[in-house]
């Protein structure tokens, strides 16, 4: 990809980040002479129209929104099969690989950091809209220290493909708030909760809440309770460590309300530290609990009663006034009364409650194995995700929630990890057999058939068999790997044109070659596949050759490797 020029107007560079959704390219933009970054889609991703299209309208919804801490994206396009974003390019290290090489930060870098997200996202928070992936790796560090914040509302495109989200899903999940963990949309509450998880994060060195797998760190999200930064870095003051815990509240609506109030308040700290001030948590009164106005005390003592000296020989007295009104005297008589009925459903539901239970090792064990051995403990077994795992085979356990040894009660769910199998798999020989067998077989392998076929001339198989596959049989590539049939046609009329030898003039750029490896370039003519190049090439050398075949049209696939990269066809000249 490095060297091509895209639109006639950008210039590839510089690889500057390797994503599971985009590679992420620095450019150079020839009409106007300027740098820009490109985010290419990246295999499987850039084949899902609707994908794409949701990209595009969410660049178009949140490009009008502006801030010097905001990377911006300007547009979307596609050429060639090759479908990208133009945006502005910032340069610097992620946040992320700062907190990982020098974590914990200083006090009062860590606070600036968080106005500079705190700036970026209020621009998006006033527009009414949420950013949805606020993470480290997704904030670059500037050079003077500032901080700028990408992807901003890409989230909004995950929901039109069945792959994008859970391939961001592991990246994301240390920074998403409880209610995105279990299913709702992000909103500015959620965007709080993640510069939360950062400022934690810069003051400590790793994320408030961390998992094994996606599942286990969303379970932490939901019910571990909020951890004091002070008893990890003592020099936090503070007042930040309850800011903190009110940006990792449970409840949104014990958060703030926006990026702008969590703003002000790390600004009237930064100000408290420059100058040396002491502040008393809360700093504002929406910053805390609800202040209650103090009830006004007695002015003077109350007397029992009045006594005149005329009346002392006559021995009269008034009646004494109650220290305690009737009313407040029903009052607390209906309290305690309460009280003692809490008090007793307390002790009827303790008693009665189902006992407490081990959550038993079910790692590798067969799903149904499993939920035989949950149920003899009074358990319910939940599927919650599937990961592809080389070392144990597919449909077997492979991690619990809650963890093994753990105790719950009984009644409780248990959710469980299973395995895909490997994520390689080999290509089966499915010459011969008709389209609809070839893609039941693949089904039941875990792999996927192209939907279009390539269709060729054979002398031996009827039309409609299968003459091969690509990859070809036998190949080790990724289970996500579609693989296209190659369909017989028949053979061809009175030899005709199979049955004529042709060359084949060749010239490929290997410029997304990104490091030396051996290429090897297959040629499939009327006659069957056979290998017409392999040799050590480095990154951008050019290939050119003739090949002999028969048929006016051949099939051409490249290897890196053993890597299939990709395949096209060629008319003889």
């Amino acid at each position: 990809m490095i060297g091509t020029l895209l639109g006639n107007r950008y210039e590839v560079s510089t690889l500057i980040a390797d994503g599971p959704i985009f590679a992420t390219y620095s450019s150079r933009d020839v009409t106007q002479g300027r740098e820009v970054s490109l985010r290419i889609l990246q295999a499987p991703l850039d084949r899902e129209i609707a994908f794409f299209k949701a990209l595009e309208v969410a660049v178009e919804k949140y490009r009008a929104v502006q801030s010097p801490n905001l990377e911006p994206i300007w547009r979307t396009a596609t050429e060639n099969g090759v479908s990208y974003l133009v945006g502005d390019l910032t340069k610097g290290p992620s946040l992320a690989e700062r907190i990982r090489r020098l974590a914990p930060f200083s006090v009062p870098v860590s606070v600036a950091s968080g106005i500079s997200l705190c700036t970026a996202l209020d621009a998006l928070h006033r527009a009414g809209l949420a950013h949805g992936d606020v993470s480290a790796q997704n904030v670059v560090v500037l050079a003077n220290g500032d901080l700028r914040l990408q992807m901003a509302g890409i989230w909004e495109a995950y929901g039109a493909s069945d792959k994008a989200g859970g391939m961001v899903l592991p990246a994301m999940a240390p920074y998403l708030a409880p209610e995105v963990g279990e299913g709702g949309y992000p909103s500015p509450h959620s965007d709080v909760y993640a510069v939360g998880v950062i400022l934690y994060e810069l003051l400590v060195g790793r994320p408030p809440f961390q998992g094994e797998t996606v599942m286990a760190t969303a379970f932490r999200h939901r019910d571990q309770p909020i951890p004091s930064v002070r008893t990890q870095n003592p020099s936090v003051p503070i007042v930040l460590d309850e800011i903190i815990a009110k940006c990792l509240a449970k409840d949104p609506a014990d958060r703030y309300d926006s990026a702008g109030d969590l703003g002000a308040d790390l600004k009237m700290l930064q100000e408290a530290l420059r100058f040396g001030k002491t502040l008393t948590w809360p700093l504002r009164a929406a910053s805390g609990a609800v202040r209650r106005p103090t009830e006004p005390g007695p002015v003077a003592p109350r007397m029992g009663a009045i006594r005149k000296d005329d009346d002392e020989d006559a021995g009269v007295r008034r009646r004494a006034e109650r220290d305690v009104p009737v009313w407040m005297m029903v009052v607390l008589a209906f309290l305690g009364a309460v009280l003692l009925t809490l008090l007793g459903m307390w002790l009827f539901g303790n008693l009665n409650r189902p006992k407490t239970v081990k959550v038993p090792n079910l790692a590798r064990l067969t799903l149904p194995e499993g939920r035989s051995m949950l149920e003899k403990l009074h358990l319910e077994l939940r599927v919650s995700a599937r990961e592809p795992n080389d070392k144990i085979e597919a449909n077997r356990i492979l991690d619990v929630e809650p963890a093994a040894g753990q105790e719950v009660r009984e009644g409780s769910r248990v959710y469980v990890t299973l395995s895909t199998g490997s994520r390689y798999a080999d290509v089966p020989d499915l010459a011969g057999d008709t389209v609809d067998k070839a893609r039941t077989i693949l089904e039941g392998l875990g792999m996927e058939a192209d939907p279009e076929t390539t269709e060729r001339t054979s002398p031996t198989l009827p039309y409609g068999a299968v003459v091969e596959t690509i990859p070809p049989a036998k190949s080790r590539v990724e289970r996500t790997t579609r693989i296209r049939l190659v369909v017989s046609s028949g053979p061809p009329a009175n030899g005709g044109d199979a049955d004529t030898a042709y060359d084949y003039r060749l010239t490929i750029q290997l410029s997304d070659l990104k490091a030396p490896s051996r290429v090897k370039l297959e040629m499939t003519d009327s006659r069957g596949t056979k290998t017409v190049f392999e040799d050590q090439k480095q990154p951008n050398d050019t290939i050119q050759l003739t090949a002999r075949g028969y048929g006016k049209k051949a099939s051409f696939r490249i290897y890196y490797g053993d890597e299939f990269i990709k395949e096209f066809d060629q008319s003889a000249q």
